[in-house]
């Protein structure tokens, strides 16, 4: 980075040259900005940032493409028409503080309605109209798609600049709020600044929209309501404040505010934020909200500010969700047992599962898991027709990307071996049952897709199961994966062969590249090498037709009133009678 670093006097400078079939675009030929420090290392970090950001705007200056900086580019130029400067005069800047106030609450939708609605023109018409005429006042060709994208560019400018004039009006102090480093008009990192002024609920509806789409090549967030849920009670606590106001500071007060909470809150009926911090202040016996909860909370809005970085409407050196402490909430390596000898045998012997029809989840789920060392969902979206297959005359698991959904990692595609185990205990046979019903999935129709998620119904069964079985707290399903592991580990296969088998990355992406060409006849002989610590040869083959269990139905919980009896044990009043 020192090429476009430069010392005059006492201070250091950055300075770039412009590409020069951008030259004629920007009007500049080059880019030549101080950054304000006397301190060699920190004038190298912030190189670094408009070394980037310019990079990107050249990135962006050369695609032909709209993208999001060509959108608030029309935007600002649209209010900057004096038409529209007029309008904001008249219905912002002029208005006395409690009307501004009172009507804030509308902005910045009321604002974009330009003209008043007839029968032929609807609020909603009106807006697309006023998108449209901005994009073509900017030099823009108007699209159907551009629409809406325009729309929503606008409605962030104007909530730029109702919320400047809020602050102006009401919190003056904020004048001082550290910005970006400046670079060209033109840059999206400029809007950083114009950005600390906007409050925080404006970007929430584009955040959630690109975190369930999953932005920057990333998955899709399957926690995005738990996350908009989080950021919601921050606002409910905190105020809607504006970006440049949240500060490490304000984050801290934020985590113990969360700590106060009732642990009821969010779940089910509950009052506002600020009802149930006042409900739990007045009854010092109300059970708070955990520490691991709380984390979680800031989880949530790290994604949020993550977004606000990678859009640029906040500099990347400003975290205030970072660095913050949560005692006891540290995630150790032996969070899970393994099943035990004991463990396996409380649950392979107990009665709900002998009574588990034999084409259940319950039935085969930690079968298949227990000999093959595969995950939860892993299972769960195998489908009979397409994923178990024959490879090398030897019937597969096949785990591969499809539509919806996609294994944990790269290393997570791969070829398993079906262990003879399962096939002599009449597994295929269960699978070629389910491929004559044409079921999707391998236990279709009973697991149901929910949230993006076929495992997550059966995943609490199985656990309360295991807990009235008596099974410990670190013994879970997953745990079924790190018994596979275990055992694997104690012959003398391979690391590699085995991370192979399971899904593990190997040890750079060398050992990656070698782990895909292990042979079909070596994982058969990984996968074969598994013996459970308990002889479960007592199981056969279970229900001979592989019977599907009945779909559940939900029962009401009735409140059952126990019996009273008098000092010489006569009964005094009966328990409700059934309905």
């Amino acid at each position: 980075m020192s090429k476009y670093l430069r010392r005059e006097a006492d201070s250091f400078f950055f300075r770039r040259r412009v590409p020069p079939h951008l030259q004629s675009r920007f009007g500049i030929k080059e880019i030549y900005r101080s950054l304000r420090t006397t301190v060699r290392k920190t004038a190298k970090v912030r190189a670094a940032q408009l070394y980037v950001s310019s990079e990107r705007l050249f990135d962006l200056a050369a695609d032909d493409t709209l993208a999001d900086e060509d959108f608030r580019a029309a935007a600002r130029y649209w209010m900057s028409q004096p038409r529209i400067k007029q309008w904001l005069k008249k219905y912002v800047d002029d208005l006395p503080p409690g009307t501004l106030k009172a009507h804030s609450k509308f902005f910045p939708d009321t604002l974009l309605v330009t003209v008043s609605p007839d029968g032929d023109y609807d609020e909603r018409t009106i807006m697309l109209e006023e998108a449209g005429d901005a994009l073509e006042d900017a030099g823009y060709r108007e699209t159907p798609e551009s629409l809406d994208l325009m729309l929503d560019a606008m409605r962030q400018v104007l909530d730029e600049y109702v919320g400047k004039r809020m602050r102006t009006v009401f919190q003056p102090e904020l004048d001082q709020v550290p910005t970006a480093i400046a670079v060209p008009a033109t840059s999206q990192a400029t809007s950083a600044a114009s950005a600390s002024f906007s409050k925080i609920s404006s970007f929430i509806k584009p955040w959630q929209k690109d975190i369930i789409a999953g932005y920057n090549h990333g998955k899709p967030v399957k926690d995005a309501d738990q996350y908009l849920k989080t950021v919601e009670m921050f606002i409910g606590l905190m105020g809607d404040l504006p970006l440049g106001s949240i500060t490490f500071e304000k984050a801290a007060e934020f985590r113990e505010l969360v700590l106060q909470m009732p642990n009821t809150h969010g779940k089910g009926a509950t009052g506002s934020p600020k009802q149930e911090l006042a409900r739990a202040r007045a009854d010092s016996t109300l059970p708070r909200v955990s520490m691991k909860t709380t984390k979680r909370h800031f989880s949530g809005m790290n994604s949020i500010w993550k977004w606000l970085i990678f859009k640029k409407h906040v500099p990347a050196n400003l975290l205030p969700f970072s660095g913050h402490s949560f005692p006891g909430t540290k995630s150790k390596k032996s969070a899970r047992d393994d099943w035990s000898r004991e463990d396996l045998q409380r649950f392979f012997t107990s009665r709900i599962y002998r009574d588990a029809p034999g084409g259940s989840a319950l039935r085969w789920l930690p079968l298949v898991s227990l000999h093959s060392g595969m995950r939860l969902e892993e299972i769960c979206r195998l489908r009979p027709a397409i994923d178990i297959t024959v490879k090398d005359g030897m019937p597969c698991f096949d785990i591969a990307p499809r539509d919806g959904w996609d294994p944990k990692s790269e290393a997570g595609t791969r070829i398993i071996p079906v262990h003879s185990w399962l096939i002599r205990h009449g597994f295929m046979d269960f699978v070629k049952q389910q491929r004559a019903r044409h079921a999707e999935h391998l236990f279709s129709p009973e697991l149901a897709l929910h949230k993006d998620s076929l495992s997550s119904a059966f995943s609490r069964e199985f656990s309360k199961i295991k807990i009235d079985l008596g099974v410990g707290s670190k013994t879970t399903f997953h745990s079924f994966r790190h018994t596979f592991r275990t055992v694997l580990e104690s012959t003398d296969l391979k690391d590699s062969h085995i991370d192979a088998v399971m899904g593990h990355e190997g040890g750079g992406s060398e050992g990656r590249t070698y782990t895909k060409r292990v042979s079909t006849a070596k994982l058969k002989e990984v996968v074969e090498a598994f013996e459970p610590p308990l002889d479960l040869s007592f199981l056969d083959k279970g229900n001979s037709d592989n019977s599907l269990p009945p779909l559940r139905t939900q029962i009401k919980k009735r409140k059952l009133t126990p019996p009273v009896f008098d000092i010489d044990g006569k009964l005094v009043r009966t328990p409700a009678k059934r309905r």
